[in-house]
């Protein structure tokens, strides 16, 4: 998903088509948990809604697409039986979004507009899925995190000791150190807010 969104922002890609850039204002009829989802989705990656839901949809078809028809049977389902109650409200979407859902709906018999609310349900529930899954990882690993930091402690301190003043490796190990020291920090301060690290986070 991350690298999804980091497709279609790579400073390197080609400029949007006339498409993608105009907007379309389209009333929708969606559900309190897809409207959360989609102000949740475009904080998370930190773009306007209107990207936001354009990478939600575009996530959603490529799950689909990689996944068994069981799978899409189920998300049909739960499509078709949107979490009442639903509020019709305009939402600026992309021309190459609005295309997308319209496509996707008519190929899954579903409306655009259980289309696109489950779209954004499914986006965000993979979201919160992998930032649980990057917190249990991370928390895991920080003891070793914290014993390869004691380490390198110790090597420095040695190496202060041992080491004369133009030895290369003396400022070599404490740049090392500090780097370790900085990712420790980092990931124990993730660990105790809940709120998992940026995929583009500077460890310094």
């Amino acid at each position: 998903m991350e690298e999804l969104l980091a497709s279609r922002t790579s400073p390197d890609d080609e400029p949007p088509s006339d498409g993608e850039r105009r907007p379309a204002h389209i009333k929708f009829k969606l559900s309190k948990d897809a409207m959360e989802a989609k102000e949740a989705l475009a904080v998370h990656w930190d773009v306007p809604e209107q990207e936001g839901a354009a990478v939600a949809t575009q996530l959603t078809v490529s799950f689909l697409k990689d996944e068994d028809e069981d799978t899409r049977h189920r998300f049909v389902e739960k499509a078709r039986n949107q979490p009442r109650p639903l509020t019709r409200t305009t939402h600026v979407v992309s021309r190459d979004t609005k295309s997308l859902l319209e496509t996707t709906a008519g190929n899954l018999d579903l409306t655009r507009n259980q289309c696109f609310d489950a779209c954004l349900r499914l986006a965000y529930t993979i979201v919160q899925f992998l930032r649980e899954d990057q917190l249990e990882r991370h928390e895991a690993h920080v003891s070793a995190l914290r014993h390869l930091l004691d380490r390198a402690k110790v090597i420095e301190a040695d190496l202060q000791e041992e080491a004369t003043d133009i030895d290369p490796l003396k400022p070599a190990i404490t740049a090392v150190r500090r780097q370790i020291e900085a990712i420790v920090e980092d990931v124990e301060d993730e660990l105790s807010r809940g709120q998992p690290l940026g995929r583009t986070h500077e460890f310094t």
